[in-house]
């Protein structure tokens, strides 16, 4: 077998470098690939056209990894898979050259001669040595049609436009030639003629490369053909759902000039709609003239359809979602969906000290797909949610719940991609408290919700590039205000923006960002004289009862798996120890308290993480946060508060922590970590890693401890407190 493979080794390689390879005539069917490396001859002269990591994503051959068991246990590899194989080597070199050539470099030489056996270890070191050589550079470039140059054959509005993507799109003399450029351009330019209503235009493309001198001239020959205009829309297929349905979806009618854009969007329009599992947009072959005909393919989906699925967060624990949806509601594409909603805080790990919530809602959707414009939808959705608030009191109810919310919301929206969307809605519905302090408590909530998705990005569940704008406006109890009425119960303006970023800093390496900012003005009364033995004094009503449980879920937290990481959900920012009266003593909560965050009136924070490829669908992951809450603490508050001056009715006040809306820069905690991606259809499995950078002293103690250590000098803190463990599904930023 030896001597075969020196055989094909010998056979296959260039008599001028046989010498030099020859001590690859010695390798055995057990022979592996110690380390591949990649050499240019010429650098100096020449940069690089391709780095290291894609000259290794371009050969097919595998080398031994450094910490082989450790990726033994990321994928599914053996040994087997890094044995040296002379035809794959062979072909690797060919691979290298076309690469080259079809990236503009002609003369691009690839060999291997300096490969070297150890034959201790029978492990080979593959060292391909490239001489890249000049890049072949346009020295002319042109667009004609059978009467000459095309820009003169366009009138003057369409001429401008034209040669304006021309500047933008093609070549340009002294430009690098590329193969992958060229069937770019060829498509942009077939696509830009077709939106603008020319239907059949054709490009035929030629081409010179002078390999002596390394130029090349490019000729794209354009036939516009005739000006069109849509004459029949024809559709195939679903003949149970109207053609009224069908066409009002669609951005174009009869008689309309002809868009090749207007194609693609309204085919994403039929999707839309929930109606079919295959939607076609097409122009079937036909004369070349001025009338356009338009075919639309569908296969209706199932008009029913019951869907289940269960899954896990850290904070919510296992969670479990049914739907039950009607796909033609009384035909017109309207979708009823009956929807179930559980949090059960199972497994779920609020944090050191802290209690993890618990939800189950139900609600029954009708969504009208078309209001005027195909674009726009809305959305009537009763509903009624019970809720364990681990910010609330405990409760004597079923489940714990301390909060119960009946109501129904409007939601207009517009737009059909996910990255492009505007919503408009409107929510009122009673709530009622049911703990031991806030018992009996009910009041109403008004909401208008302005909200939008803006930017773009090569993949929502795993981006490499793009930008994403997720800007908020939330009114509560000021709709009433405006119409005569006297506001509802909970009265705020609410504004809130996150920005992310995605940059690809190499084909296995990408850096995004995040950046959050929100700001809350809360209406009504703000401040409320109490009374105590020492007098009275001014109270912050965000911190009285009842108002605090009302206000609490409007409040703006950092710390978590999508925030800060090195600390819990909410407790990155101040905190206070909750007693036992003010907890159910259960999921987490100590007979001594648990922590409550307090949150705060705004909120900043960003953060940065650097992901790269280990190997196959496993990522690792740098990553670094900050963010602060506008809250801070304040004096000390051993005070019992009375709402009358004979003190005969006690009122409850969280006290000792005052708001004015404003950061400064020592409120920021700081936090990094590592972390471990792996990638699946769904989006990434995310298990994180962080440190606490400039943790206070109840950052390092459970809240036991931190009672415990109370008016003593008894130092309980926990080293193992700095950090904090994250496991989650979905793209952090």
């Amino acid at each position: 077998m030896r001597g075969l493979l020196g055989i094909a080794l010998f056979g296959l390689v260039p008599v001028s470098v046989t010498l030099a390879q020859s001590d690859l005539l010695n390798v055995n069917e057990n022979t592996s690939v110690r380390r591949i490396e990649f050499r240019y001859m010429d650098a100096e002269r020449y940069p690089p056209r391709f780095s290291i990591s894609e000259l290794r994503q371009l050969t097919a051959l595998r080398a031994v990894p450094r910490r082989y068991r450790l990726v033994r246990l990321l994928q599914r590899t053996v040994r087997d898979d890094y044995i040296l194989n002379p035809i794959e080597l062979q072909r690797d070199v060919v691979r290298l050259r076309q690469a080259f050539q079809e990236a503009g470099y002609l003369h691009t030489y690839v060999d291997y001669s300096a490969s070297t056996l150890n034959q201790a270890s029978n492990t080979v070191t593959i060292r391909f040595q490239i001489a890249q050589g000049p890049p072949v550079i346009i020295q002319d470039v042109g667009f004609y049609t059978e009467s000459g140059y095309l820009a003169a054959s366009l009138d003057t509005e369409l001429r401008e436009a034209w040669i304006d993507f021309r500047d933008r799109t093609s070549f340009e003399v002294g430009d690098v030639f590329t193969h992958f450029e060229l069937v770019q351009i060829e498509d942009k330019v077939l696509s830009w003629f077709k939106d603008k209503g020319y239907a059949f235009a054709e490009l035929v493309t030629s081409f010179n490369v002078d390999s002596v001198i390394n130029a090349a001239d490019i000729s794209f020959q354009v036939d516009t053909g005739p000006l069109g205009s849509v004459h029949q829309i024809e559709i195939q297929g679903a003949p149970a759902v109207n053609r009224r349905v069908i066409l009002r979806a669609l951005p174009f009618r009869e008689g309309d000039l002809f868009s090749q854009r207007d194609l693609i969007d309204g085919q994403r329009a039929l999707f839309a709609l929930g109606l079919f599992s295959v939607v076609q947009v097409q122009t079937p072959p036909q004369a070349r003239d001025s009338t356009v005909n338009v075919r639309i393919h569908l296969e209706r989906a199932r008009p029913r359809h019951v869907s289940a699925e269960t899954g896990y967060h850290q904070r919510e624990g296992i969670t479990g979602e049914g739907r039950w949806t009607h796909r033609n509601f009384l035909d017109g594409a309207r979708t009823l969906t009956l929807t179930a909603q559980i949090q059960t805080g199972l497994l779920a790990t609020a944090g050191i000290g802290a209690v993890t919530g618990r939800s189950a809602r139900g609600a029954v959707a009708l969504t009208q797909p078309y209001l005027g414009i195909s674009q726009l939808r809305a959305i009537l959705e009763p509903f009624i949610q019970y809720e364990r608030d681990p910010l609330a009191g405990a409760s004597s109810k079923i489940f714990d719940f301390n909060r119960r919310e009946v109501g129904v919301s409007t939601t207009f929206i517009y737009g059909l991609q996910q990255t492009r969307i505007t919503s408009l809605r409107y929510s009122f519905s009673r709530t009622k408290n049911f703990t031991a302090i806030t018992s009996g408590d009910a009041y109403d909530k008004s909401v208008l919700i302005l909200g939008g998705t803006l930017g773009w990005t090569d993949n929502l569940l795993r981006p490499t590039y793009g930008v994403i704008l997720q800007p908020l406006i939330e009114q509560g109890g000021r709709i009433e205000s405006w119409l005569g009425a006297r506001p509802f119960g909970v009265n705020y303006l609410k504004m809130q923006l996150q920005v992310a970023g995605y940059w690809p800093l190499s084909r296995n390496v990408n850096f995004s960002g995040r950046f959050k900012a929100g700001r809350i003005w809360p209406g009504g009364i703000r401040h409320r004289t109490l009374y105590s033995s020492e007098g009275t004094e001014t109270v912050d009503t965000q911190f009285l009862q009842p108002t605090e449980d009302r206000f609490d879920p409007l409040r703006f937290y950092i710390g978590g798996a999508d925030d800060v990481r090195g600390w819990s959900t909410g407790l990155a920012g101040p905190k206070a120890i909750r007693t036992p009266s003010r907890t159910s003593g259960e999921g987490g909560a100590s007979e001594d308290g648990v922590y409550e965050p307090i949150g705060g009136l705004a909120r900043l924070a960003g953060s940065v993480e650097l992901r790269f490829r280990l190997r196959g669908p496993w990522y690792g992951a740098a990553f670094a946060d900050a963010g602060a809450v506008s809250s801070l603490r304040a004096g000390n508050c051993a005070k019992t508060f009375f709402e009358d001056p004979d003190r005969t009715v006690r009122i409850p006040v969280q006290c000792g922590f005052r708001d004015t809306g404003r950061i400064t820069l020592r409120q920021f905690k700081v936090g990094a970590g590592l972390g471990l991606r792996y990638d699946t259809p769904i989006g990434f499995i995310r298990l994180d890693v962080a440190a606490k950078l400039n943790p206070d002293p109840l950052d390092l103690q459970s809240s036991g401890d931190a009672l415990a250590n109370a008016g003593s000098r008894e130092d309980r803190r926990n080293i193992w407190y700095r950090f904090n463990v994250h496991f989650s599904i979905g793209q952090a930023f």
